[in-house]
């Protein structure tokens, strides 16, 4: 009501008296707008979610002059103070200016140009070779000296060219050329309404652009004086004219204030953009108080500003994206509101409430369980704050609605809370899971930290508390019924699971069955009831309790949808089931299907180990946040299934080797193409991204030629791959959002040491190698062959030569045998001869004898007849002939060498020589030589002095061994 009273006194002293009337109607306006607002949803207090990007996150400056979206790729890119800001879904990227200039405004045309404006500039950006965005400048074509002074505040794509404006300026850039427009006096914006260009013409009002000619609209002179900041259609033929102070609504003829409400609202607040939100409405943003967003007609439906999330107050630009959503460049960072999902939050931005556990909807009032205590708000103020329920302070585990009475578990106990009191019901601590009991529903069980609670009602219909479990004293954090009646509980902490058989009257334990698995030992570890059955949500995979044969067995092959990963069930009303899983993904499955649903909610605030999602009412879902609660409504849930995702892209690839080389990608690679890197290039990391700029997207790939398959589905953005080997590979890419895949073709070129023609260089080499090996082993062959054959030479030589030593030696034997024959022979012929001469002087002495006894003249010649022949008998030149022969044979050339030593030996020296050799005494010498021993001596006397003998030497040992 102040509100108002400041109103009707500031409009006093701006108007006067003549304006208490319109002021009257404006306030009536205002009200009425303020109840059909609140009657319009009793959690109008829950707005959509902000995501918000602040100078951290997108590595550039604060201030975002304008926003603008690439209508092929879907990417979206603002005028930075730093620069062009592109982002793609998953990572920023900064393209600054050749001059370093603050890009004011940003438009992109059909074909994926972007136009930028900036102070002394503007032109526009393509990829480059490497995917990069380049910069093509054209204030070369400008002439005007003064432009290098002109800030380009605004871009403009329209059918006839690109439209570039300063408060001076304006050029039309069109086929390549740029031209010049010259305005009736300084402009502030050109707008694009209905195919019309408007531009506001500073102190002259509103003019129409034709080709080059401004035309002014009739009445809107008054509009010179003001700053239009938006220009907008509104219904079928009208426009929505917004400036610093009023929306005004023209018709073709007459302007009028559009809406009070609004109007009041801008009048504080100083509007500054305003853009269309398709048939929904409009946003507006200002230079105080952040973002409108409203109906067609005017009607507020939700403010952001810093208070409700938003980063900053002063709203610099704002664009309505392709997928619906709000985005809002501030003078301080940017803002995506998700205004296309049907999702609504309440968040505790000055951090009053504490943790949320539970939130229950209970006799026109929402109440919230928090560690702080039970917070409520009626529903029917939803402007009023949530207020704390006194007695209720400290840790609140659950809120539960049975039969119309809301029962608290708390860490003081359970308390029953009609409207904004409560009532200890029991003082036993930490009530944890509460239960109705299917085969005494008019019993409740309640698990606490250390007894197991039983409550009924009173005489008078109230829950009242009963009594406990004899014999059981353990903390538990869950309780559930089976269809036989027993009691299942998931103690704390990390104790497993038990079944309980409790007796009629729930007093006493009948049977219990521990199941200790390890699996169910872990702070993972759900109780859940589905279909009936038993299940426990554990890694790796859930189990469900098999009634027949008595024990657990994998989830999956009976429910389908509960694969690895589900950390926990929500089984509500309606038989929707929805499935937590842990990595943060909510899932919903429609009753009688198997097919499970991503539900795009952000859950990285859950709150750890007591995730809680309930029914509010029969239209709206509750799920607890750390530092507020999401609204889910349930008519939205198909709508959630049927959001289309864009389709992955493999946004750039990066070889982490040095020096790094970088591929970007603005579109999915052509089948044919593929890039190529060398071996030392083999470090590739790869980002991804999904313009899906307000859903949580999980990504698989698969690497052909390096992986088996492909990969779970992860919340990650890069992936690297090292050491990959000389080859060619394919990536491919999806999202959980999206099958289509996406294909990157890529090759790892080998070493120049190991690319075709090295290979063939190493072919010819290894033909030539063997080549040489065989001729080195035909060589080796022959050499061994020849080294035997030598060897066999050598060694058949030596045979031969053993051979011939043998047959020498034998030969050698012979000889010596004969020698020794003829030795003996000789010896023996000498003997022989000696005899025989001995015999015969023997023969001639008796011969005498008797010749000197035997007188007669006949006698006398028989004798001498018979002394003649016994004379030719004795030894003779015949013999000694004969002699020689024999002994040459036996010593061979001993009387050669002899002679030819000494040749003054005479034929009696050599005679003599001969039988000292054969060692004969100097008698059988004398005998043979028929001299007297004394001429022997006196030969050997004179042999010895021709051969030069000393008087000691013996010469028959000399001659011996001659």
């Amino acid at each position: 009501m102040a509100f108002y009273i400041v109103l009707i006194t500031f409009f006093f002293t701006l108007k006067g008296w003549a304006s208490i009337g319109r002021l009257v109607g404006l306030c009536f306006g205002i009200l009425l707008a303020d109840y059909q607002a609140s009657a319009q949803s009793e959690y109008t207090f829950c707005r959509p979610e902000i995501l918000s990007f602040n100078r951290q996150k997108y590595g550039a400056y604060n201030q975002n002059w304008s926003i603008a979206q690439n209508p092929r790729t879907r990417f979206m890119y603002l005028a930075n103070s730093r620069g062009l800001l592109e982002y793609d879904g998953s990572a920023w990227r900064v393209y600054e200016l050749p001059k370093k200039q603050r890009v004011r405004s940003v438009a992109v045309d059909e074909t994926g140009r972007i136009f930028t404006g900036a102070l002394g500039e503007f032109g526009y950006w393509t990829p480059g070779p490497t995917g990069e965005l380049t910069y093509h400048s054209l204030a070369p074509l400008i002439r005007e000296p003064a432009f290098r002074n002109e800030e380009i505040w605004n871009v403009l794509v329209t059918p006839q060219g690109t439209l570039f404006q300063s408060f001076a300026y304006m050029y039309r850039y069109w086929q390549g050329r740029v031209e010049a427009i010259h305005t009736p006096g300084n402009v502030l914006f050109v707008r694009a309404v209905r195919n019309r260009l408007l531009v506001e013409v500073i102190d002259k009002g509103l003019y129409e652009l034709r080709g080059k000619t401004f035309t002014l609209i009739p009445g809107s002179e008054f509009l010179g004086h003001e700053t239009i900041n938006t220009l907008l259609p509104l219904g079928e033929t009208d426009w929505l004219i917004g400036t610093e102070r009023a929306l005004y609504r023209y018709d073709g003829r007459t302007f009028r204030p559009f809406n009070a409400q609004l109007n009041a609202f801008i009048q504080q607040n100083r509007l500054n953009r305003g853009i269309q939100l398709g048939a929904d409405g409009y946003a507006f943003g200002t230079l105080l108080n952040g973002v409108l967003v409203t109906t067609t007609d005017g009607r507020i439906r939700y403010l952001f500003n810093q208070q409700t999330g938003l980063q900053n107050n002063t709203v610099l630009a704002l664009w309505h994206d392709a997928d619906r959503n709000l985005w809002v460049g501030m003078d301080k960072g940017a803002d995506l509101i998700n205004l296309s999902s049907p999702i609504r939050y309440f968040t505790d931005s000055d951090g009053n409430l504490g943790t949320f556990f539970d939130l229950a909807r209970h006799q026109g009032n929402l109440y919230l369980g928090t560690n702080q205590g039970v917070y409520y708000k009626p529903l029917s103020r939803p402007e009023l704050p949530f207020r704390l329920i006194t007695g209720t302070q400290g840790q609140v585990w659950q809120l539960s609605v049975q039969d119309g009475q809301l029962l608290c578990g708390h860490n003081r106990g359970t308390f029953l809370i009609d409207g904004t009191t409560a009532r200890l019901l029991c003082p036993i601590t930490g009530g944890w899971s509460l239960r109705r009991l299917a085969k005494q529903p008019d019993r409740l069980i309640q698990a606490t930290y250390t007894k197991l609670c039983v409550y009924q009602k009173d005489r008078q219909g109230s829950w009242t508390f009963a009594h406990t479990v004899e014999g059981f004293s353990a903390p538990v954090r869950q309780l559930e019924e089976d269809e036989t009646g027993a009691i299942w509980l998931n103690k704390a902490p990390n104790q497993g699971i038990q079944r309980l058989q409790l007796s009629p009257d729930l007093k006493r334990i009948v049977k219990s069955t521990s199941y200790d698995s390890p699996a169910f030992q872990t702070t993972t570890a759900n109780l859940a009831k589905l279909a009936g059955r038993i299940v426990v949500t554990a890694a790796p995979v859930a189990q469900v309790f098999d009634p027949t044969r008595q024990q657990f067995s994998p989830a999956p092959l009976r429910f389908p949808f509960l694969k690895p990963g589900v950390q926990k069930l929500f089984q509500l009303s309606g038989d929707d089931l929805f499935l937590l899983h842990q990595d943060g993904r909510l899932q919903y499955v429609q009753a009688g299907q198997t097919t499970a649903h991503d539900i795009p909610v952000r859950t990285n605030l859950w709150v750890e180990e007591d995730e809680t999602l309930v029914d509010l009412d029969t239209n709206y879902l509750g799920l607890c946040r750390e530092n507020g609660f999401a609204l889910i409504p349930r008519h939205g849930l198909s709508q959630l299934r049927r959001t289309a995702v864009p389709p992955s892209l493999i946004r750039s690839i990066t070889t982490l080797d040095t020096p790094a080389v970088q591929r970007t990608f603005q579109a999915p690679q052509q089948a044919d193409a593929t890039l190529s890197f060398s071996h030392k290039q083999a470090n590739l990391l790869v980002t991804f991204c999904t313009p899906a700029f307000t859903q949580p997207v999980q990504y698989s790939y698969w690497l052909e030629n390096n992986m088996v398959g492909w990969s779970p589905y992860q919340h990650i953005q890069q992936k690297e791959f090292s050491n990959l080997p000389a080859g060619h590979y394919v990536l491919h890419l999806r999202s959980s959002g999206n099958p289509v895949e996406s294909t990157l073709a890529f090759e790892i070129r080998p070493p120049w040491y190991w690319s075709v023609w090295s290979k063939l260089g190493y072919l010819l080499l290894g033909i030539g190698a063997l080549g040489l090996s065989y001729r080195l082993h035909l060589r080796r062959v022959a050499t061994k062959q020849h080294q035997l054959r030598t060897e066999l030479e050598a060694q058949l030589r030596r045979q031969e030569e053993a051979s011939q030593r043998e047959i020498i030696l034998l030969q050698k034997e012979q000889l010596e045998q004969g020698l020794i024959q003829k030795s003996e022979e000789l010896a023996n012929s000498t003997m022989t001869l000696i005899q025989k001469n001995e015999l015969l002087m023997q023969l001639k002495e008796e011969l005498g004898q008797v010749r000197s006894q035997v007188s007669g003249r006949g006698t006398g010649e028989h004798f001498q007849r018979i002394d003649r022949l016994i004379d030719q008998n004795i030894s003779s030149e015949q013999d000694w002939a004969l002699f020689e022969a024999n002994f040459n044979k036996v010593h061979e050339q001993f009387l050669k060498r002899l002679i030819d030593q000494y040749p003054d030996l005479g034929q009696g020296d050599m005679k003599l020589a001969a039988y000292l050799r054969m060692n004969l005494s100097t008698k059988e010498i004398a005998q043979l030589l028929n001299i007297t021993p004394r001429s022997v001596e006196l030969k050997r006397y004179r042999l010895r002095k021709k051969l030069n003998l000393d008087a000691q030497a013996n010469l028959g040992e000399f001659m011996i061994k001659y």
